[in-house]
């Protein structure tokens, strides 16, 4: 009778250990496809940002009302190559994707969607479709997103960005300009997601709404793993955003989760081993079997002659089980023995140790990035929220520094990924050597840094900002044989008494997208 809850309590640990994994791997997916998601925003912000400003170009504005004026329709029929001002736009926009590889092609449509010119391409006459809603994504957002198309025999994924082109004055629709970006450049994003785990077989994969691949990447171990069908993504899809278990084409149990972007119909895929993701837990779990085994065998040979001293060892390790069970990890139970029933109150302080050790490493991996060391986006986050509810209550005044490392895409284009992960590990040394110990680092998201500046005000965090600043611009970043510089650019901000949850972030924002499109290399206070 002293085994049932014994055994009871391990199943019962078991259970809840293996429910607290769970809800941790996926929180973990979550978190990922949040980044993932805002790095691909911000990708696109800036080929927004370019469309603009090719946009804004009088050429195309002035030779797209003057072929009106000279044609006095709007449909080109065969004419649209010969007139002089529609040849005039397609010498524009091809100089224009010569000096954008990621862009297939610029194409300029009347009112009614009808292509007017294009750039030089392989397939410069295929025709864009403009979603029927693009008026209500105009009035959204000022832009036109349309549904990703696959061109060409080796099926590159496009996405069409459209702008709306108006006369000076505003008041006459001429068409629209509309590029189609190379969703090829998306890869790099989604291959800094895996290996999601080391040694686990993973795959992250964005696709459209109906189940299309638009770009996939999977872990050096990913093996088997890509193999997921379409059938598999809906399965997950089902619940979006929580963990689920699906058996691929090859027969390999996988855990994983769709998220569903929120400005895109597009939705990700995240997906790991079953059995590596969960290798701790099952030997846990055998680890109990053995145990219970162990404890079954000493006590069934001995219990009628040794029972008084069987019972006293066997309540410490029950009373031992029962707290582990609570979540109580300090817990020792008492050797008394030499013989089966003190190797398992052993090998019971042994699992214990192992347990408190993985725990330990879990909230360590939790709150910290693993690559340079600094506090994650989640943890900064919640010493930001700290910061704020002390400064509500003791008016103690603080400063933020959100910063962006310049040009970072092309260290990693030009040198590779490797010398990109040096400069972000030397960047938080030189913050860890500059900063005080009241003052909180952490990484924000991809080159982009978050760093919390406590009894400091703005002005104050100014000049630490200028410190840091000159600090990385006379680095000199080390990979194997090759020495780079790197410069970064810093918003600054401090906290106002007004300041709702996120005025402050949005603020060093705004600030930091000034010091970028300012010049980089600087700080600009917001």
């Amino acid at each position: 009778m002293t085994l049932v809850p014994s055994i009871g309590m391990g199943w019962f640990w078991y259970d809840m250990t293996h429910r607290a994994t769970t809800e941790k791997i996926e929180q973990k997916f979550v978190d990922l496809a949040a980044i993932v998601e805002r790095e691909i925003s911000l990708w696109l912000k800036e080929c927004r940002y370019d469309l603009r400003v090719f946009a804004n170009s009088f050429i195309v504005l002035d030779n797209l009302q003057a072929y009106y004026v000279d044609s006095g329709k709007t449909d080109p029929a065969g004419e649209k190559r010969e007139d002089p001002h529609l040849q005039n736009i397609v010498t524009y926009l091809t100089l224009i994707k010569g000096q954008f590889p990621a862009y297939r092609r610029l194409v300029v449509l009347d009112r009614d969607g009808r292509m007017l010119a294009a750039s030089d391409s392989q397939d410069s006459d295929r025709s864009i479709v403009l979603p029927d809603d693009w008026q209500g994504q105009v009035d959204r957002s000022h832009y036109v997103s349309g549904e990703v198309v696959f061109a060409g025999d080796d099926a590159i994924p496009l996405l069409p960005v459209g702008i709306p082109l108006y006369a000076p004055d505003k008041s006459v629709h001429l068409g629209f300009l509309v590029v189609e970006v190379e969703l090829g450049n998306l890869q790099p994003l989604l291959r800094a997601a895996v290996p999601l785990t080391s040694g686990v077989q993973g795959i992250v994969a964005l696709l459209t709404m109906d189940g299309r691949t638009v770009q996939a990447a999977a872990s050096p171990e990913g093996g088997a793993g890509q193999s997921i069908t379409l059938s598999q993504v809906a399965k997950l899809a089902e619940t979006p955003r929580r963990l689920g278990r699906i058996v691929n084409g090859d027969q390999v149990r996988l855990v994983g989760l769709v998220s569903r972007f929120s400005e895109l119909p597009w939705q990700l895929v995240i997906a790991e081993n079953a059995d590596d993701v969960f290798a701790g837990l099952l030997q846990a779990r055998n680890r109990i079997i053995l145990i219970t085994v162990l404890l079954t065998i000493a006590i069934g040979g001995t219990a009628m002659i040794m029972a008084g001293q069987i019972i006293i060892p066997l309540e410490s390790l029950t009373d031992g089980v029962l707290r582990v069970a609570d979540g109580d990890l300090d817990v020792a139970v008492p050797v008394h023995r030499k013989d089966e029933l003190g190797l398992v109150s052993g090998m019971f302080n042994e699992m214990v140790g192992r347990l408190k050790d993985n725990q330990a490493k879990l909230e360590q991996l939790a709150t910290t990035d693993p690559l340079t060391g600094l506090a994650n986006r989640k943890q900064i986050m919640a010493d930001l929220a700290f910061h704020r509810e002390y400064h509500r209550r003791y008016g103690t005044d603080f400063s933020i520094l959100m910063m962006d490392i310049d040009y970072f895409k092309q260290v990693n284009d030009s040198y590779g990924h490797l010398a990109g992960d040096a400069v972000l590990v030397q960047l938080a040394q030189i913050f860890r050597d500059t900063l005080r110990i009241l003052d909180c680092a952490g990484r924000y998201g991809g080159e982009e840094f978050l760093v919390i500046l406590g009894k400091t005000e703005s002005h104050q965090a100014v000049q630490v900002a200028e410190r840091l600043r000159l600090s990385v611009a006379q680095h000199v970043f080390v990979h194997e044989n090759l020495s780079l510089r790197a410069t970064i650019s810093v918003g600054v901000t401090g906290m106002r008494a007004e300041d709702g949850s996120t005025d402050l972030i949005d603020r060093a924002d705004k600030a930091l997208y000034e010091a970028k499109t300012g010049g980089r290399n600087r700080v600009v206070l917001g």
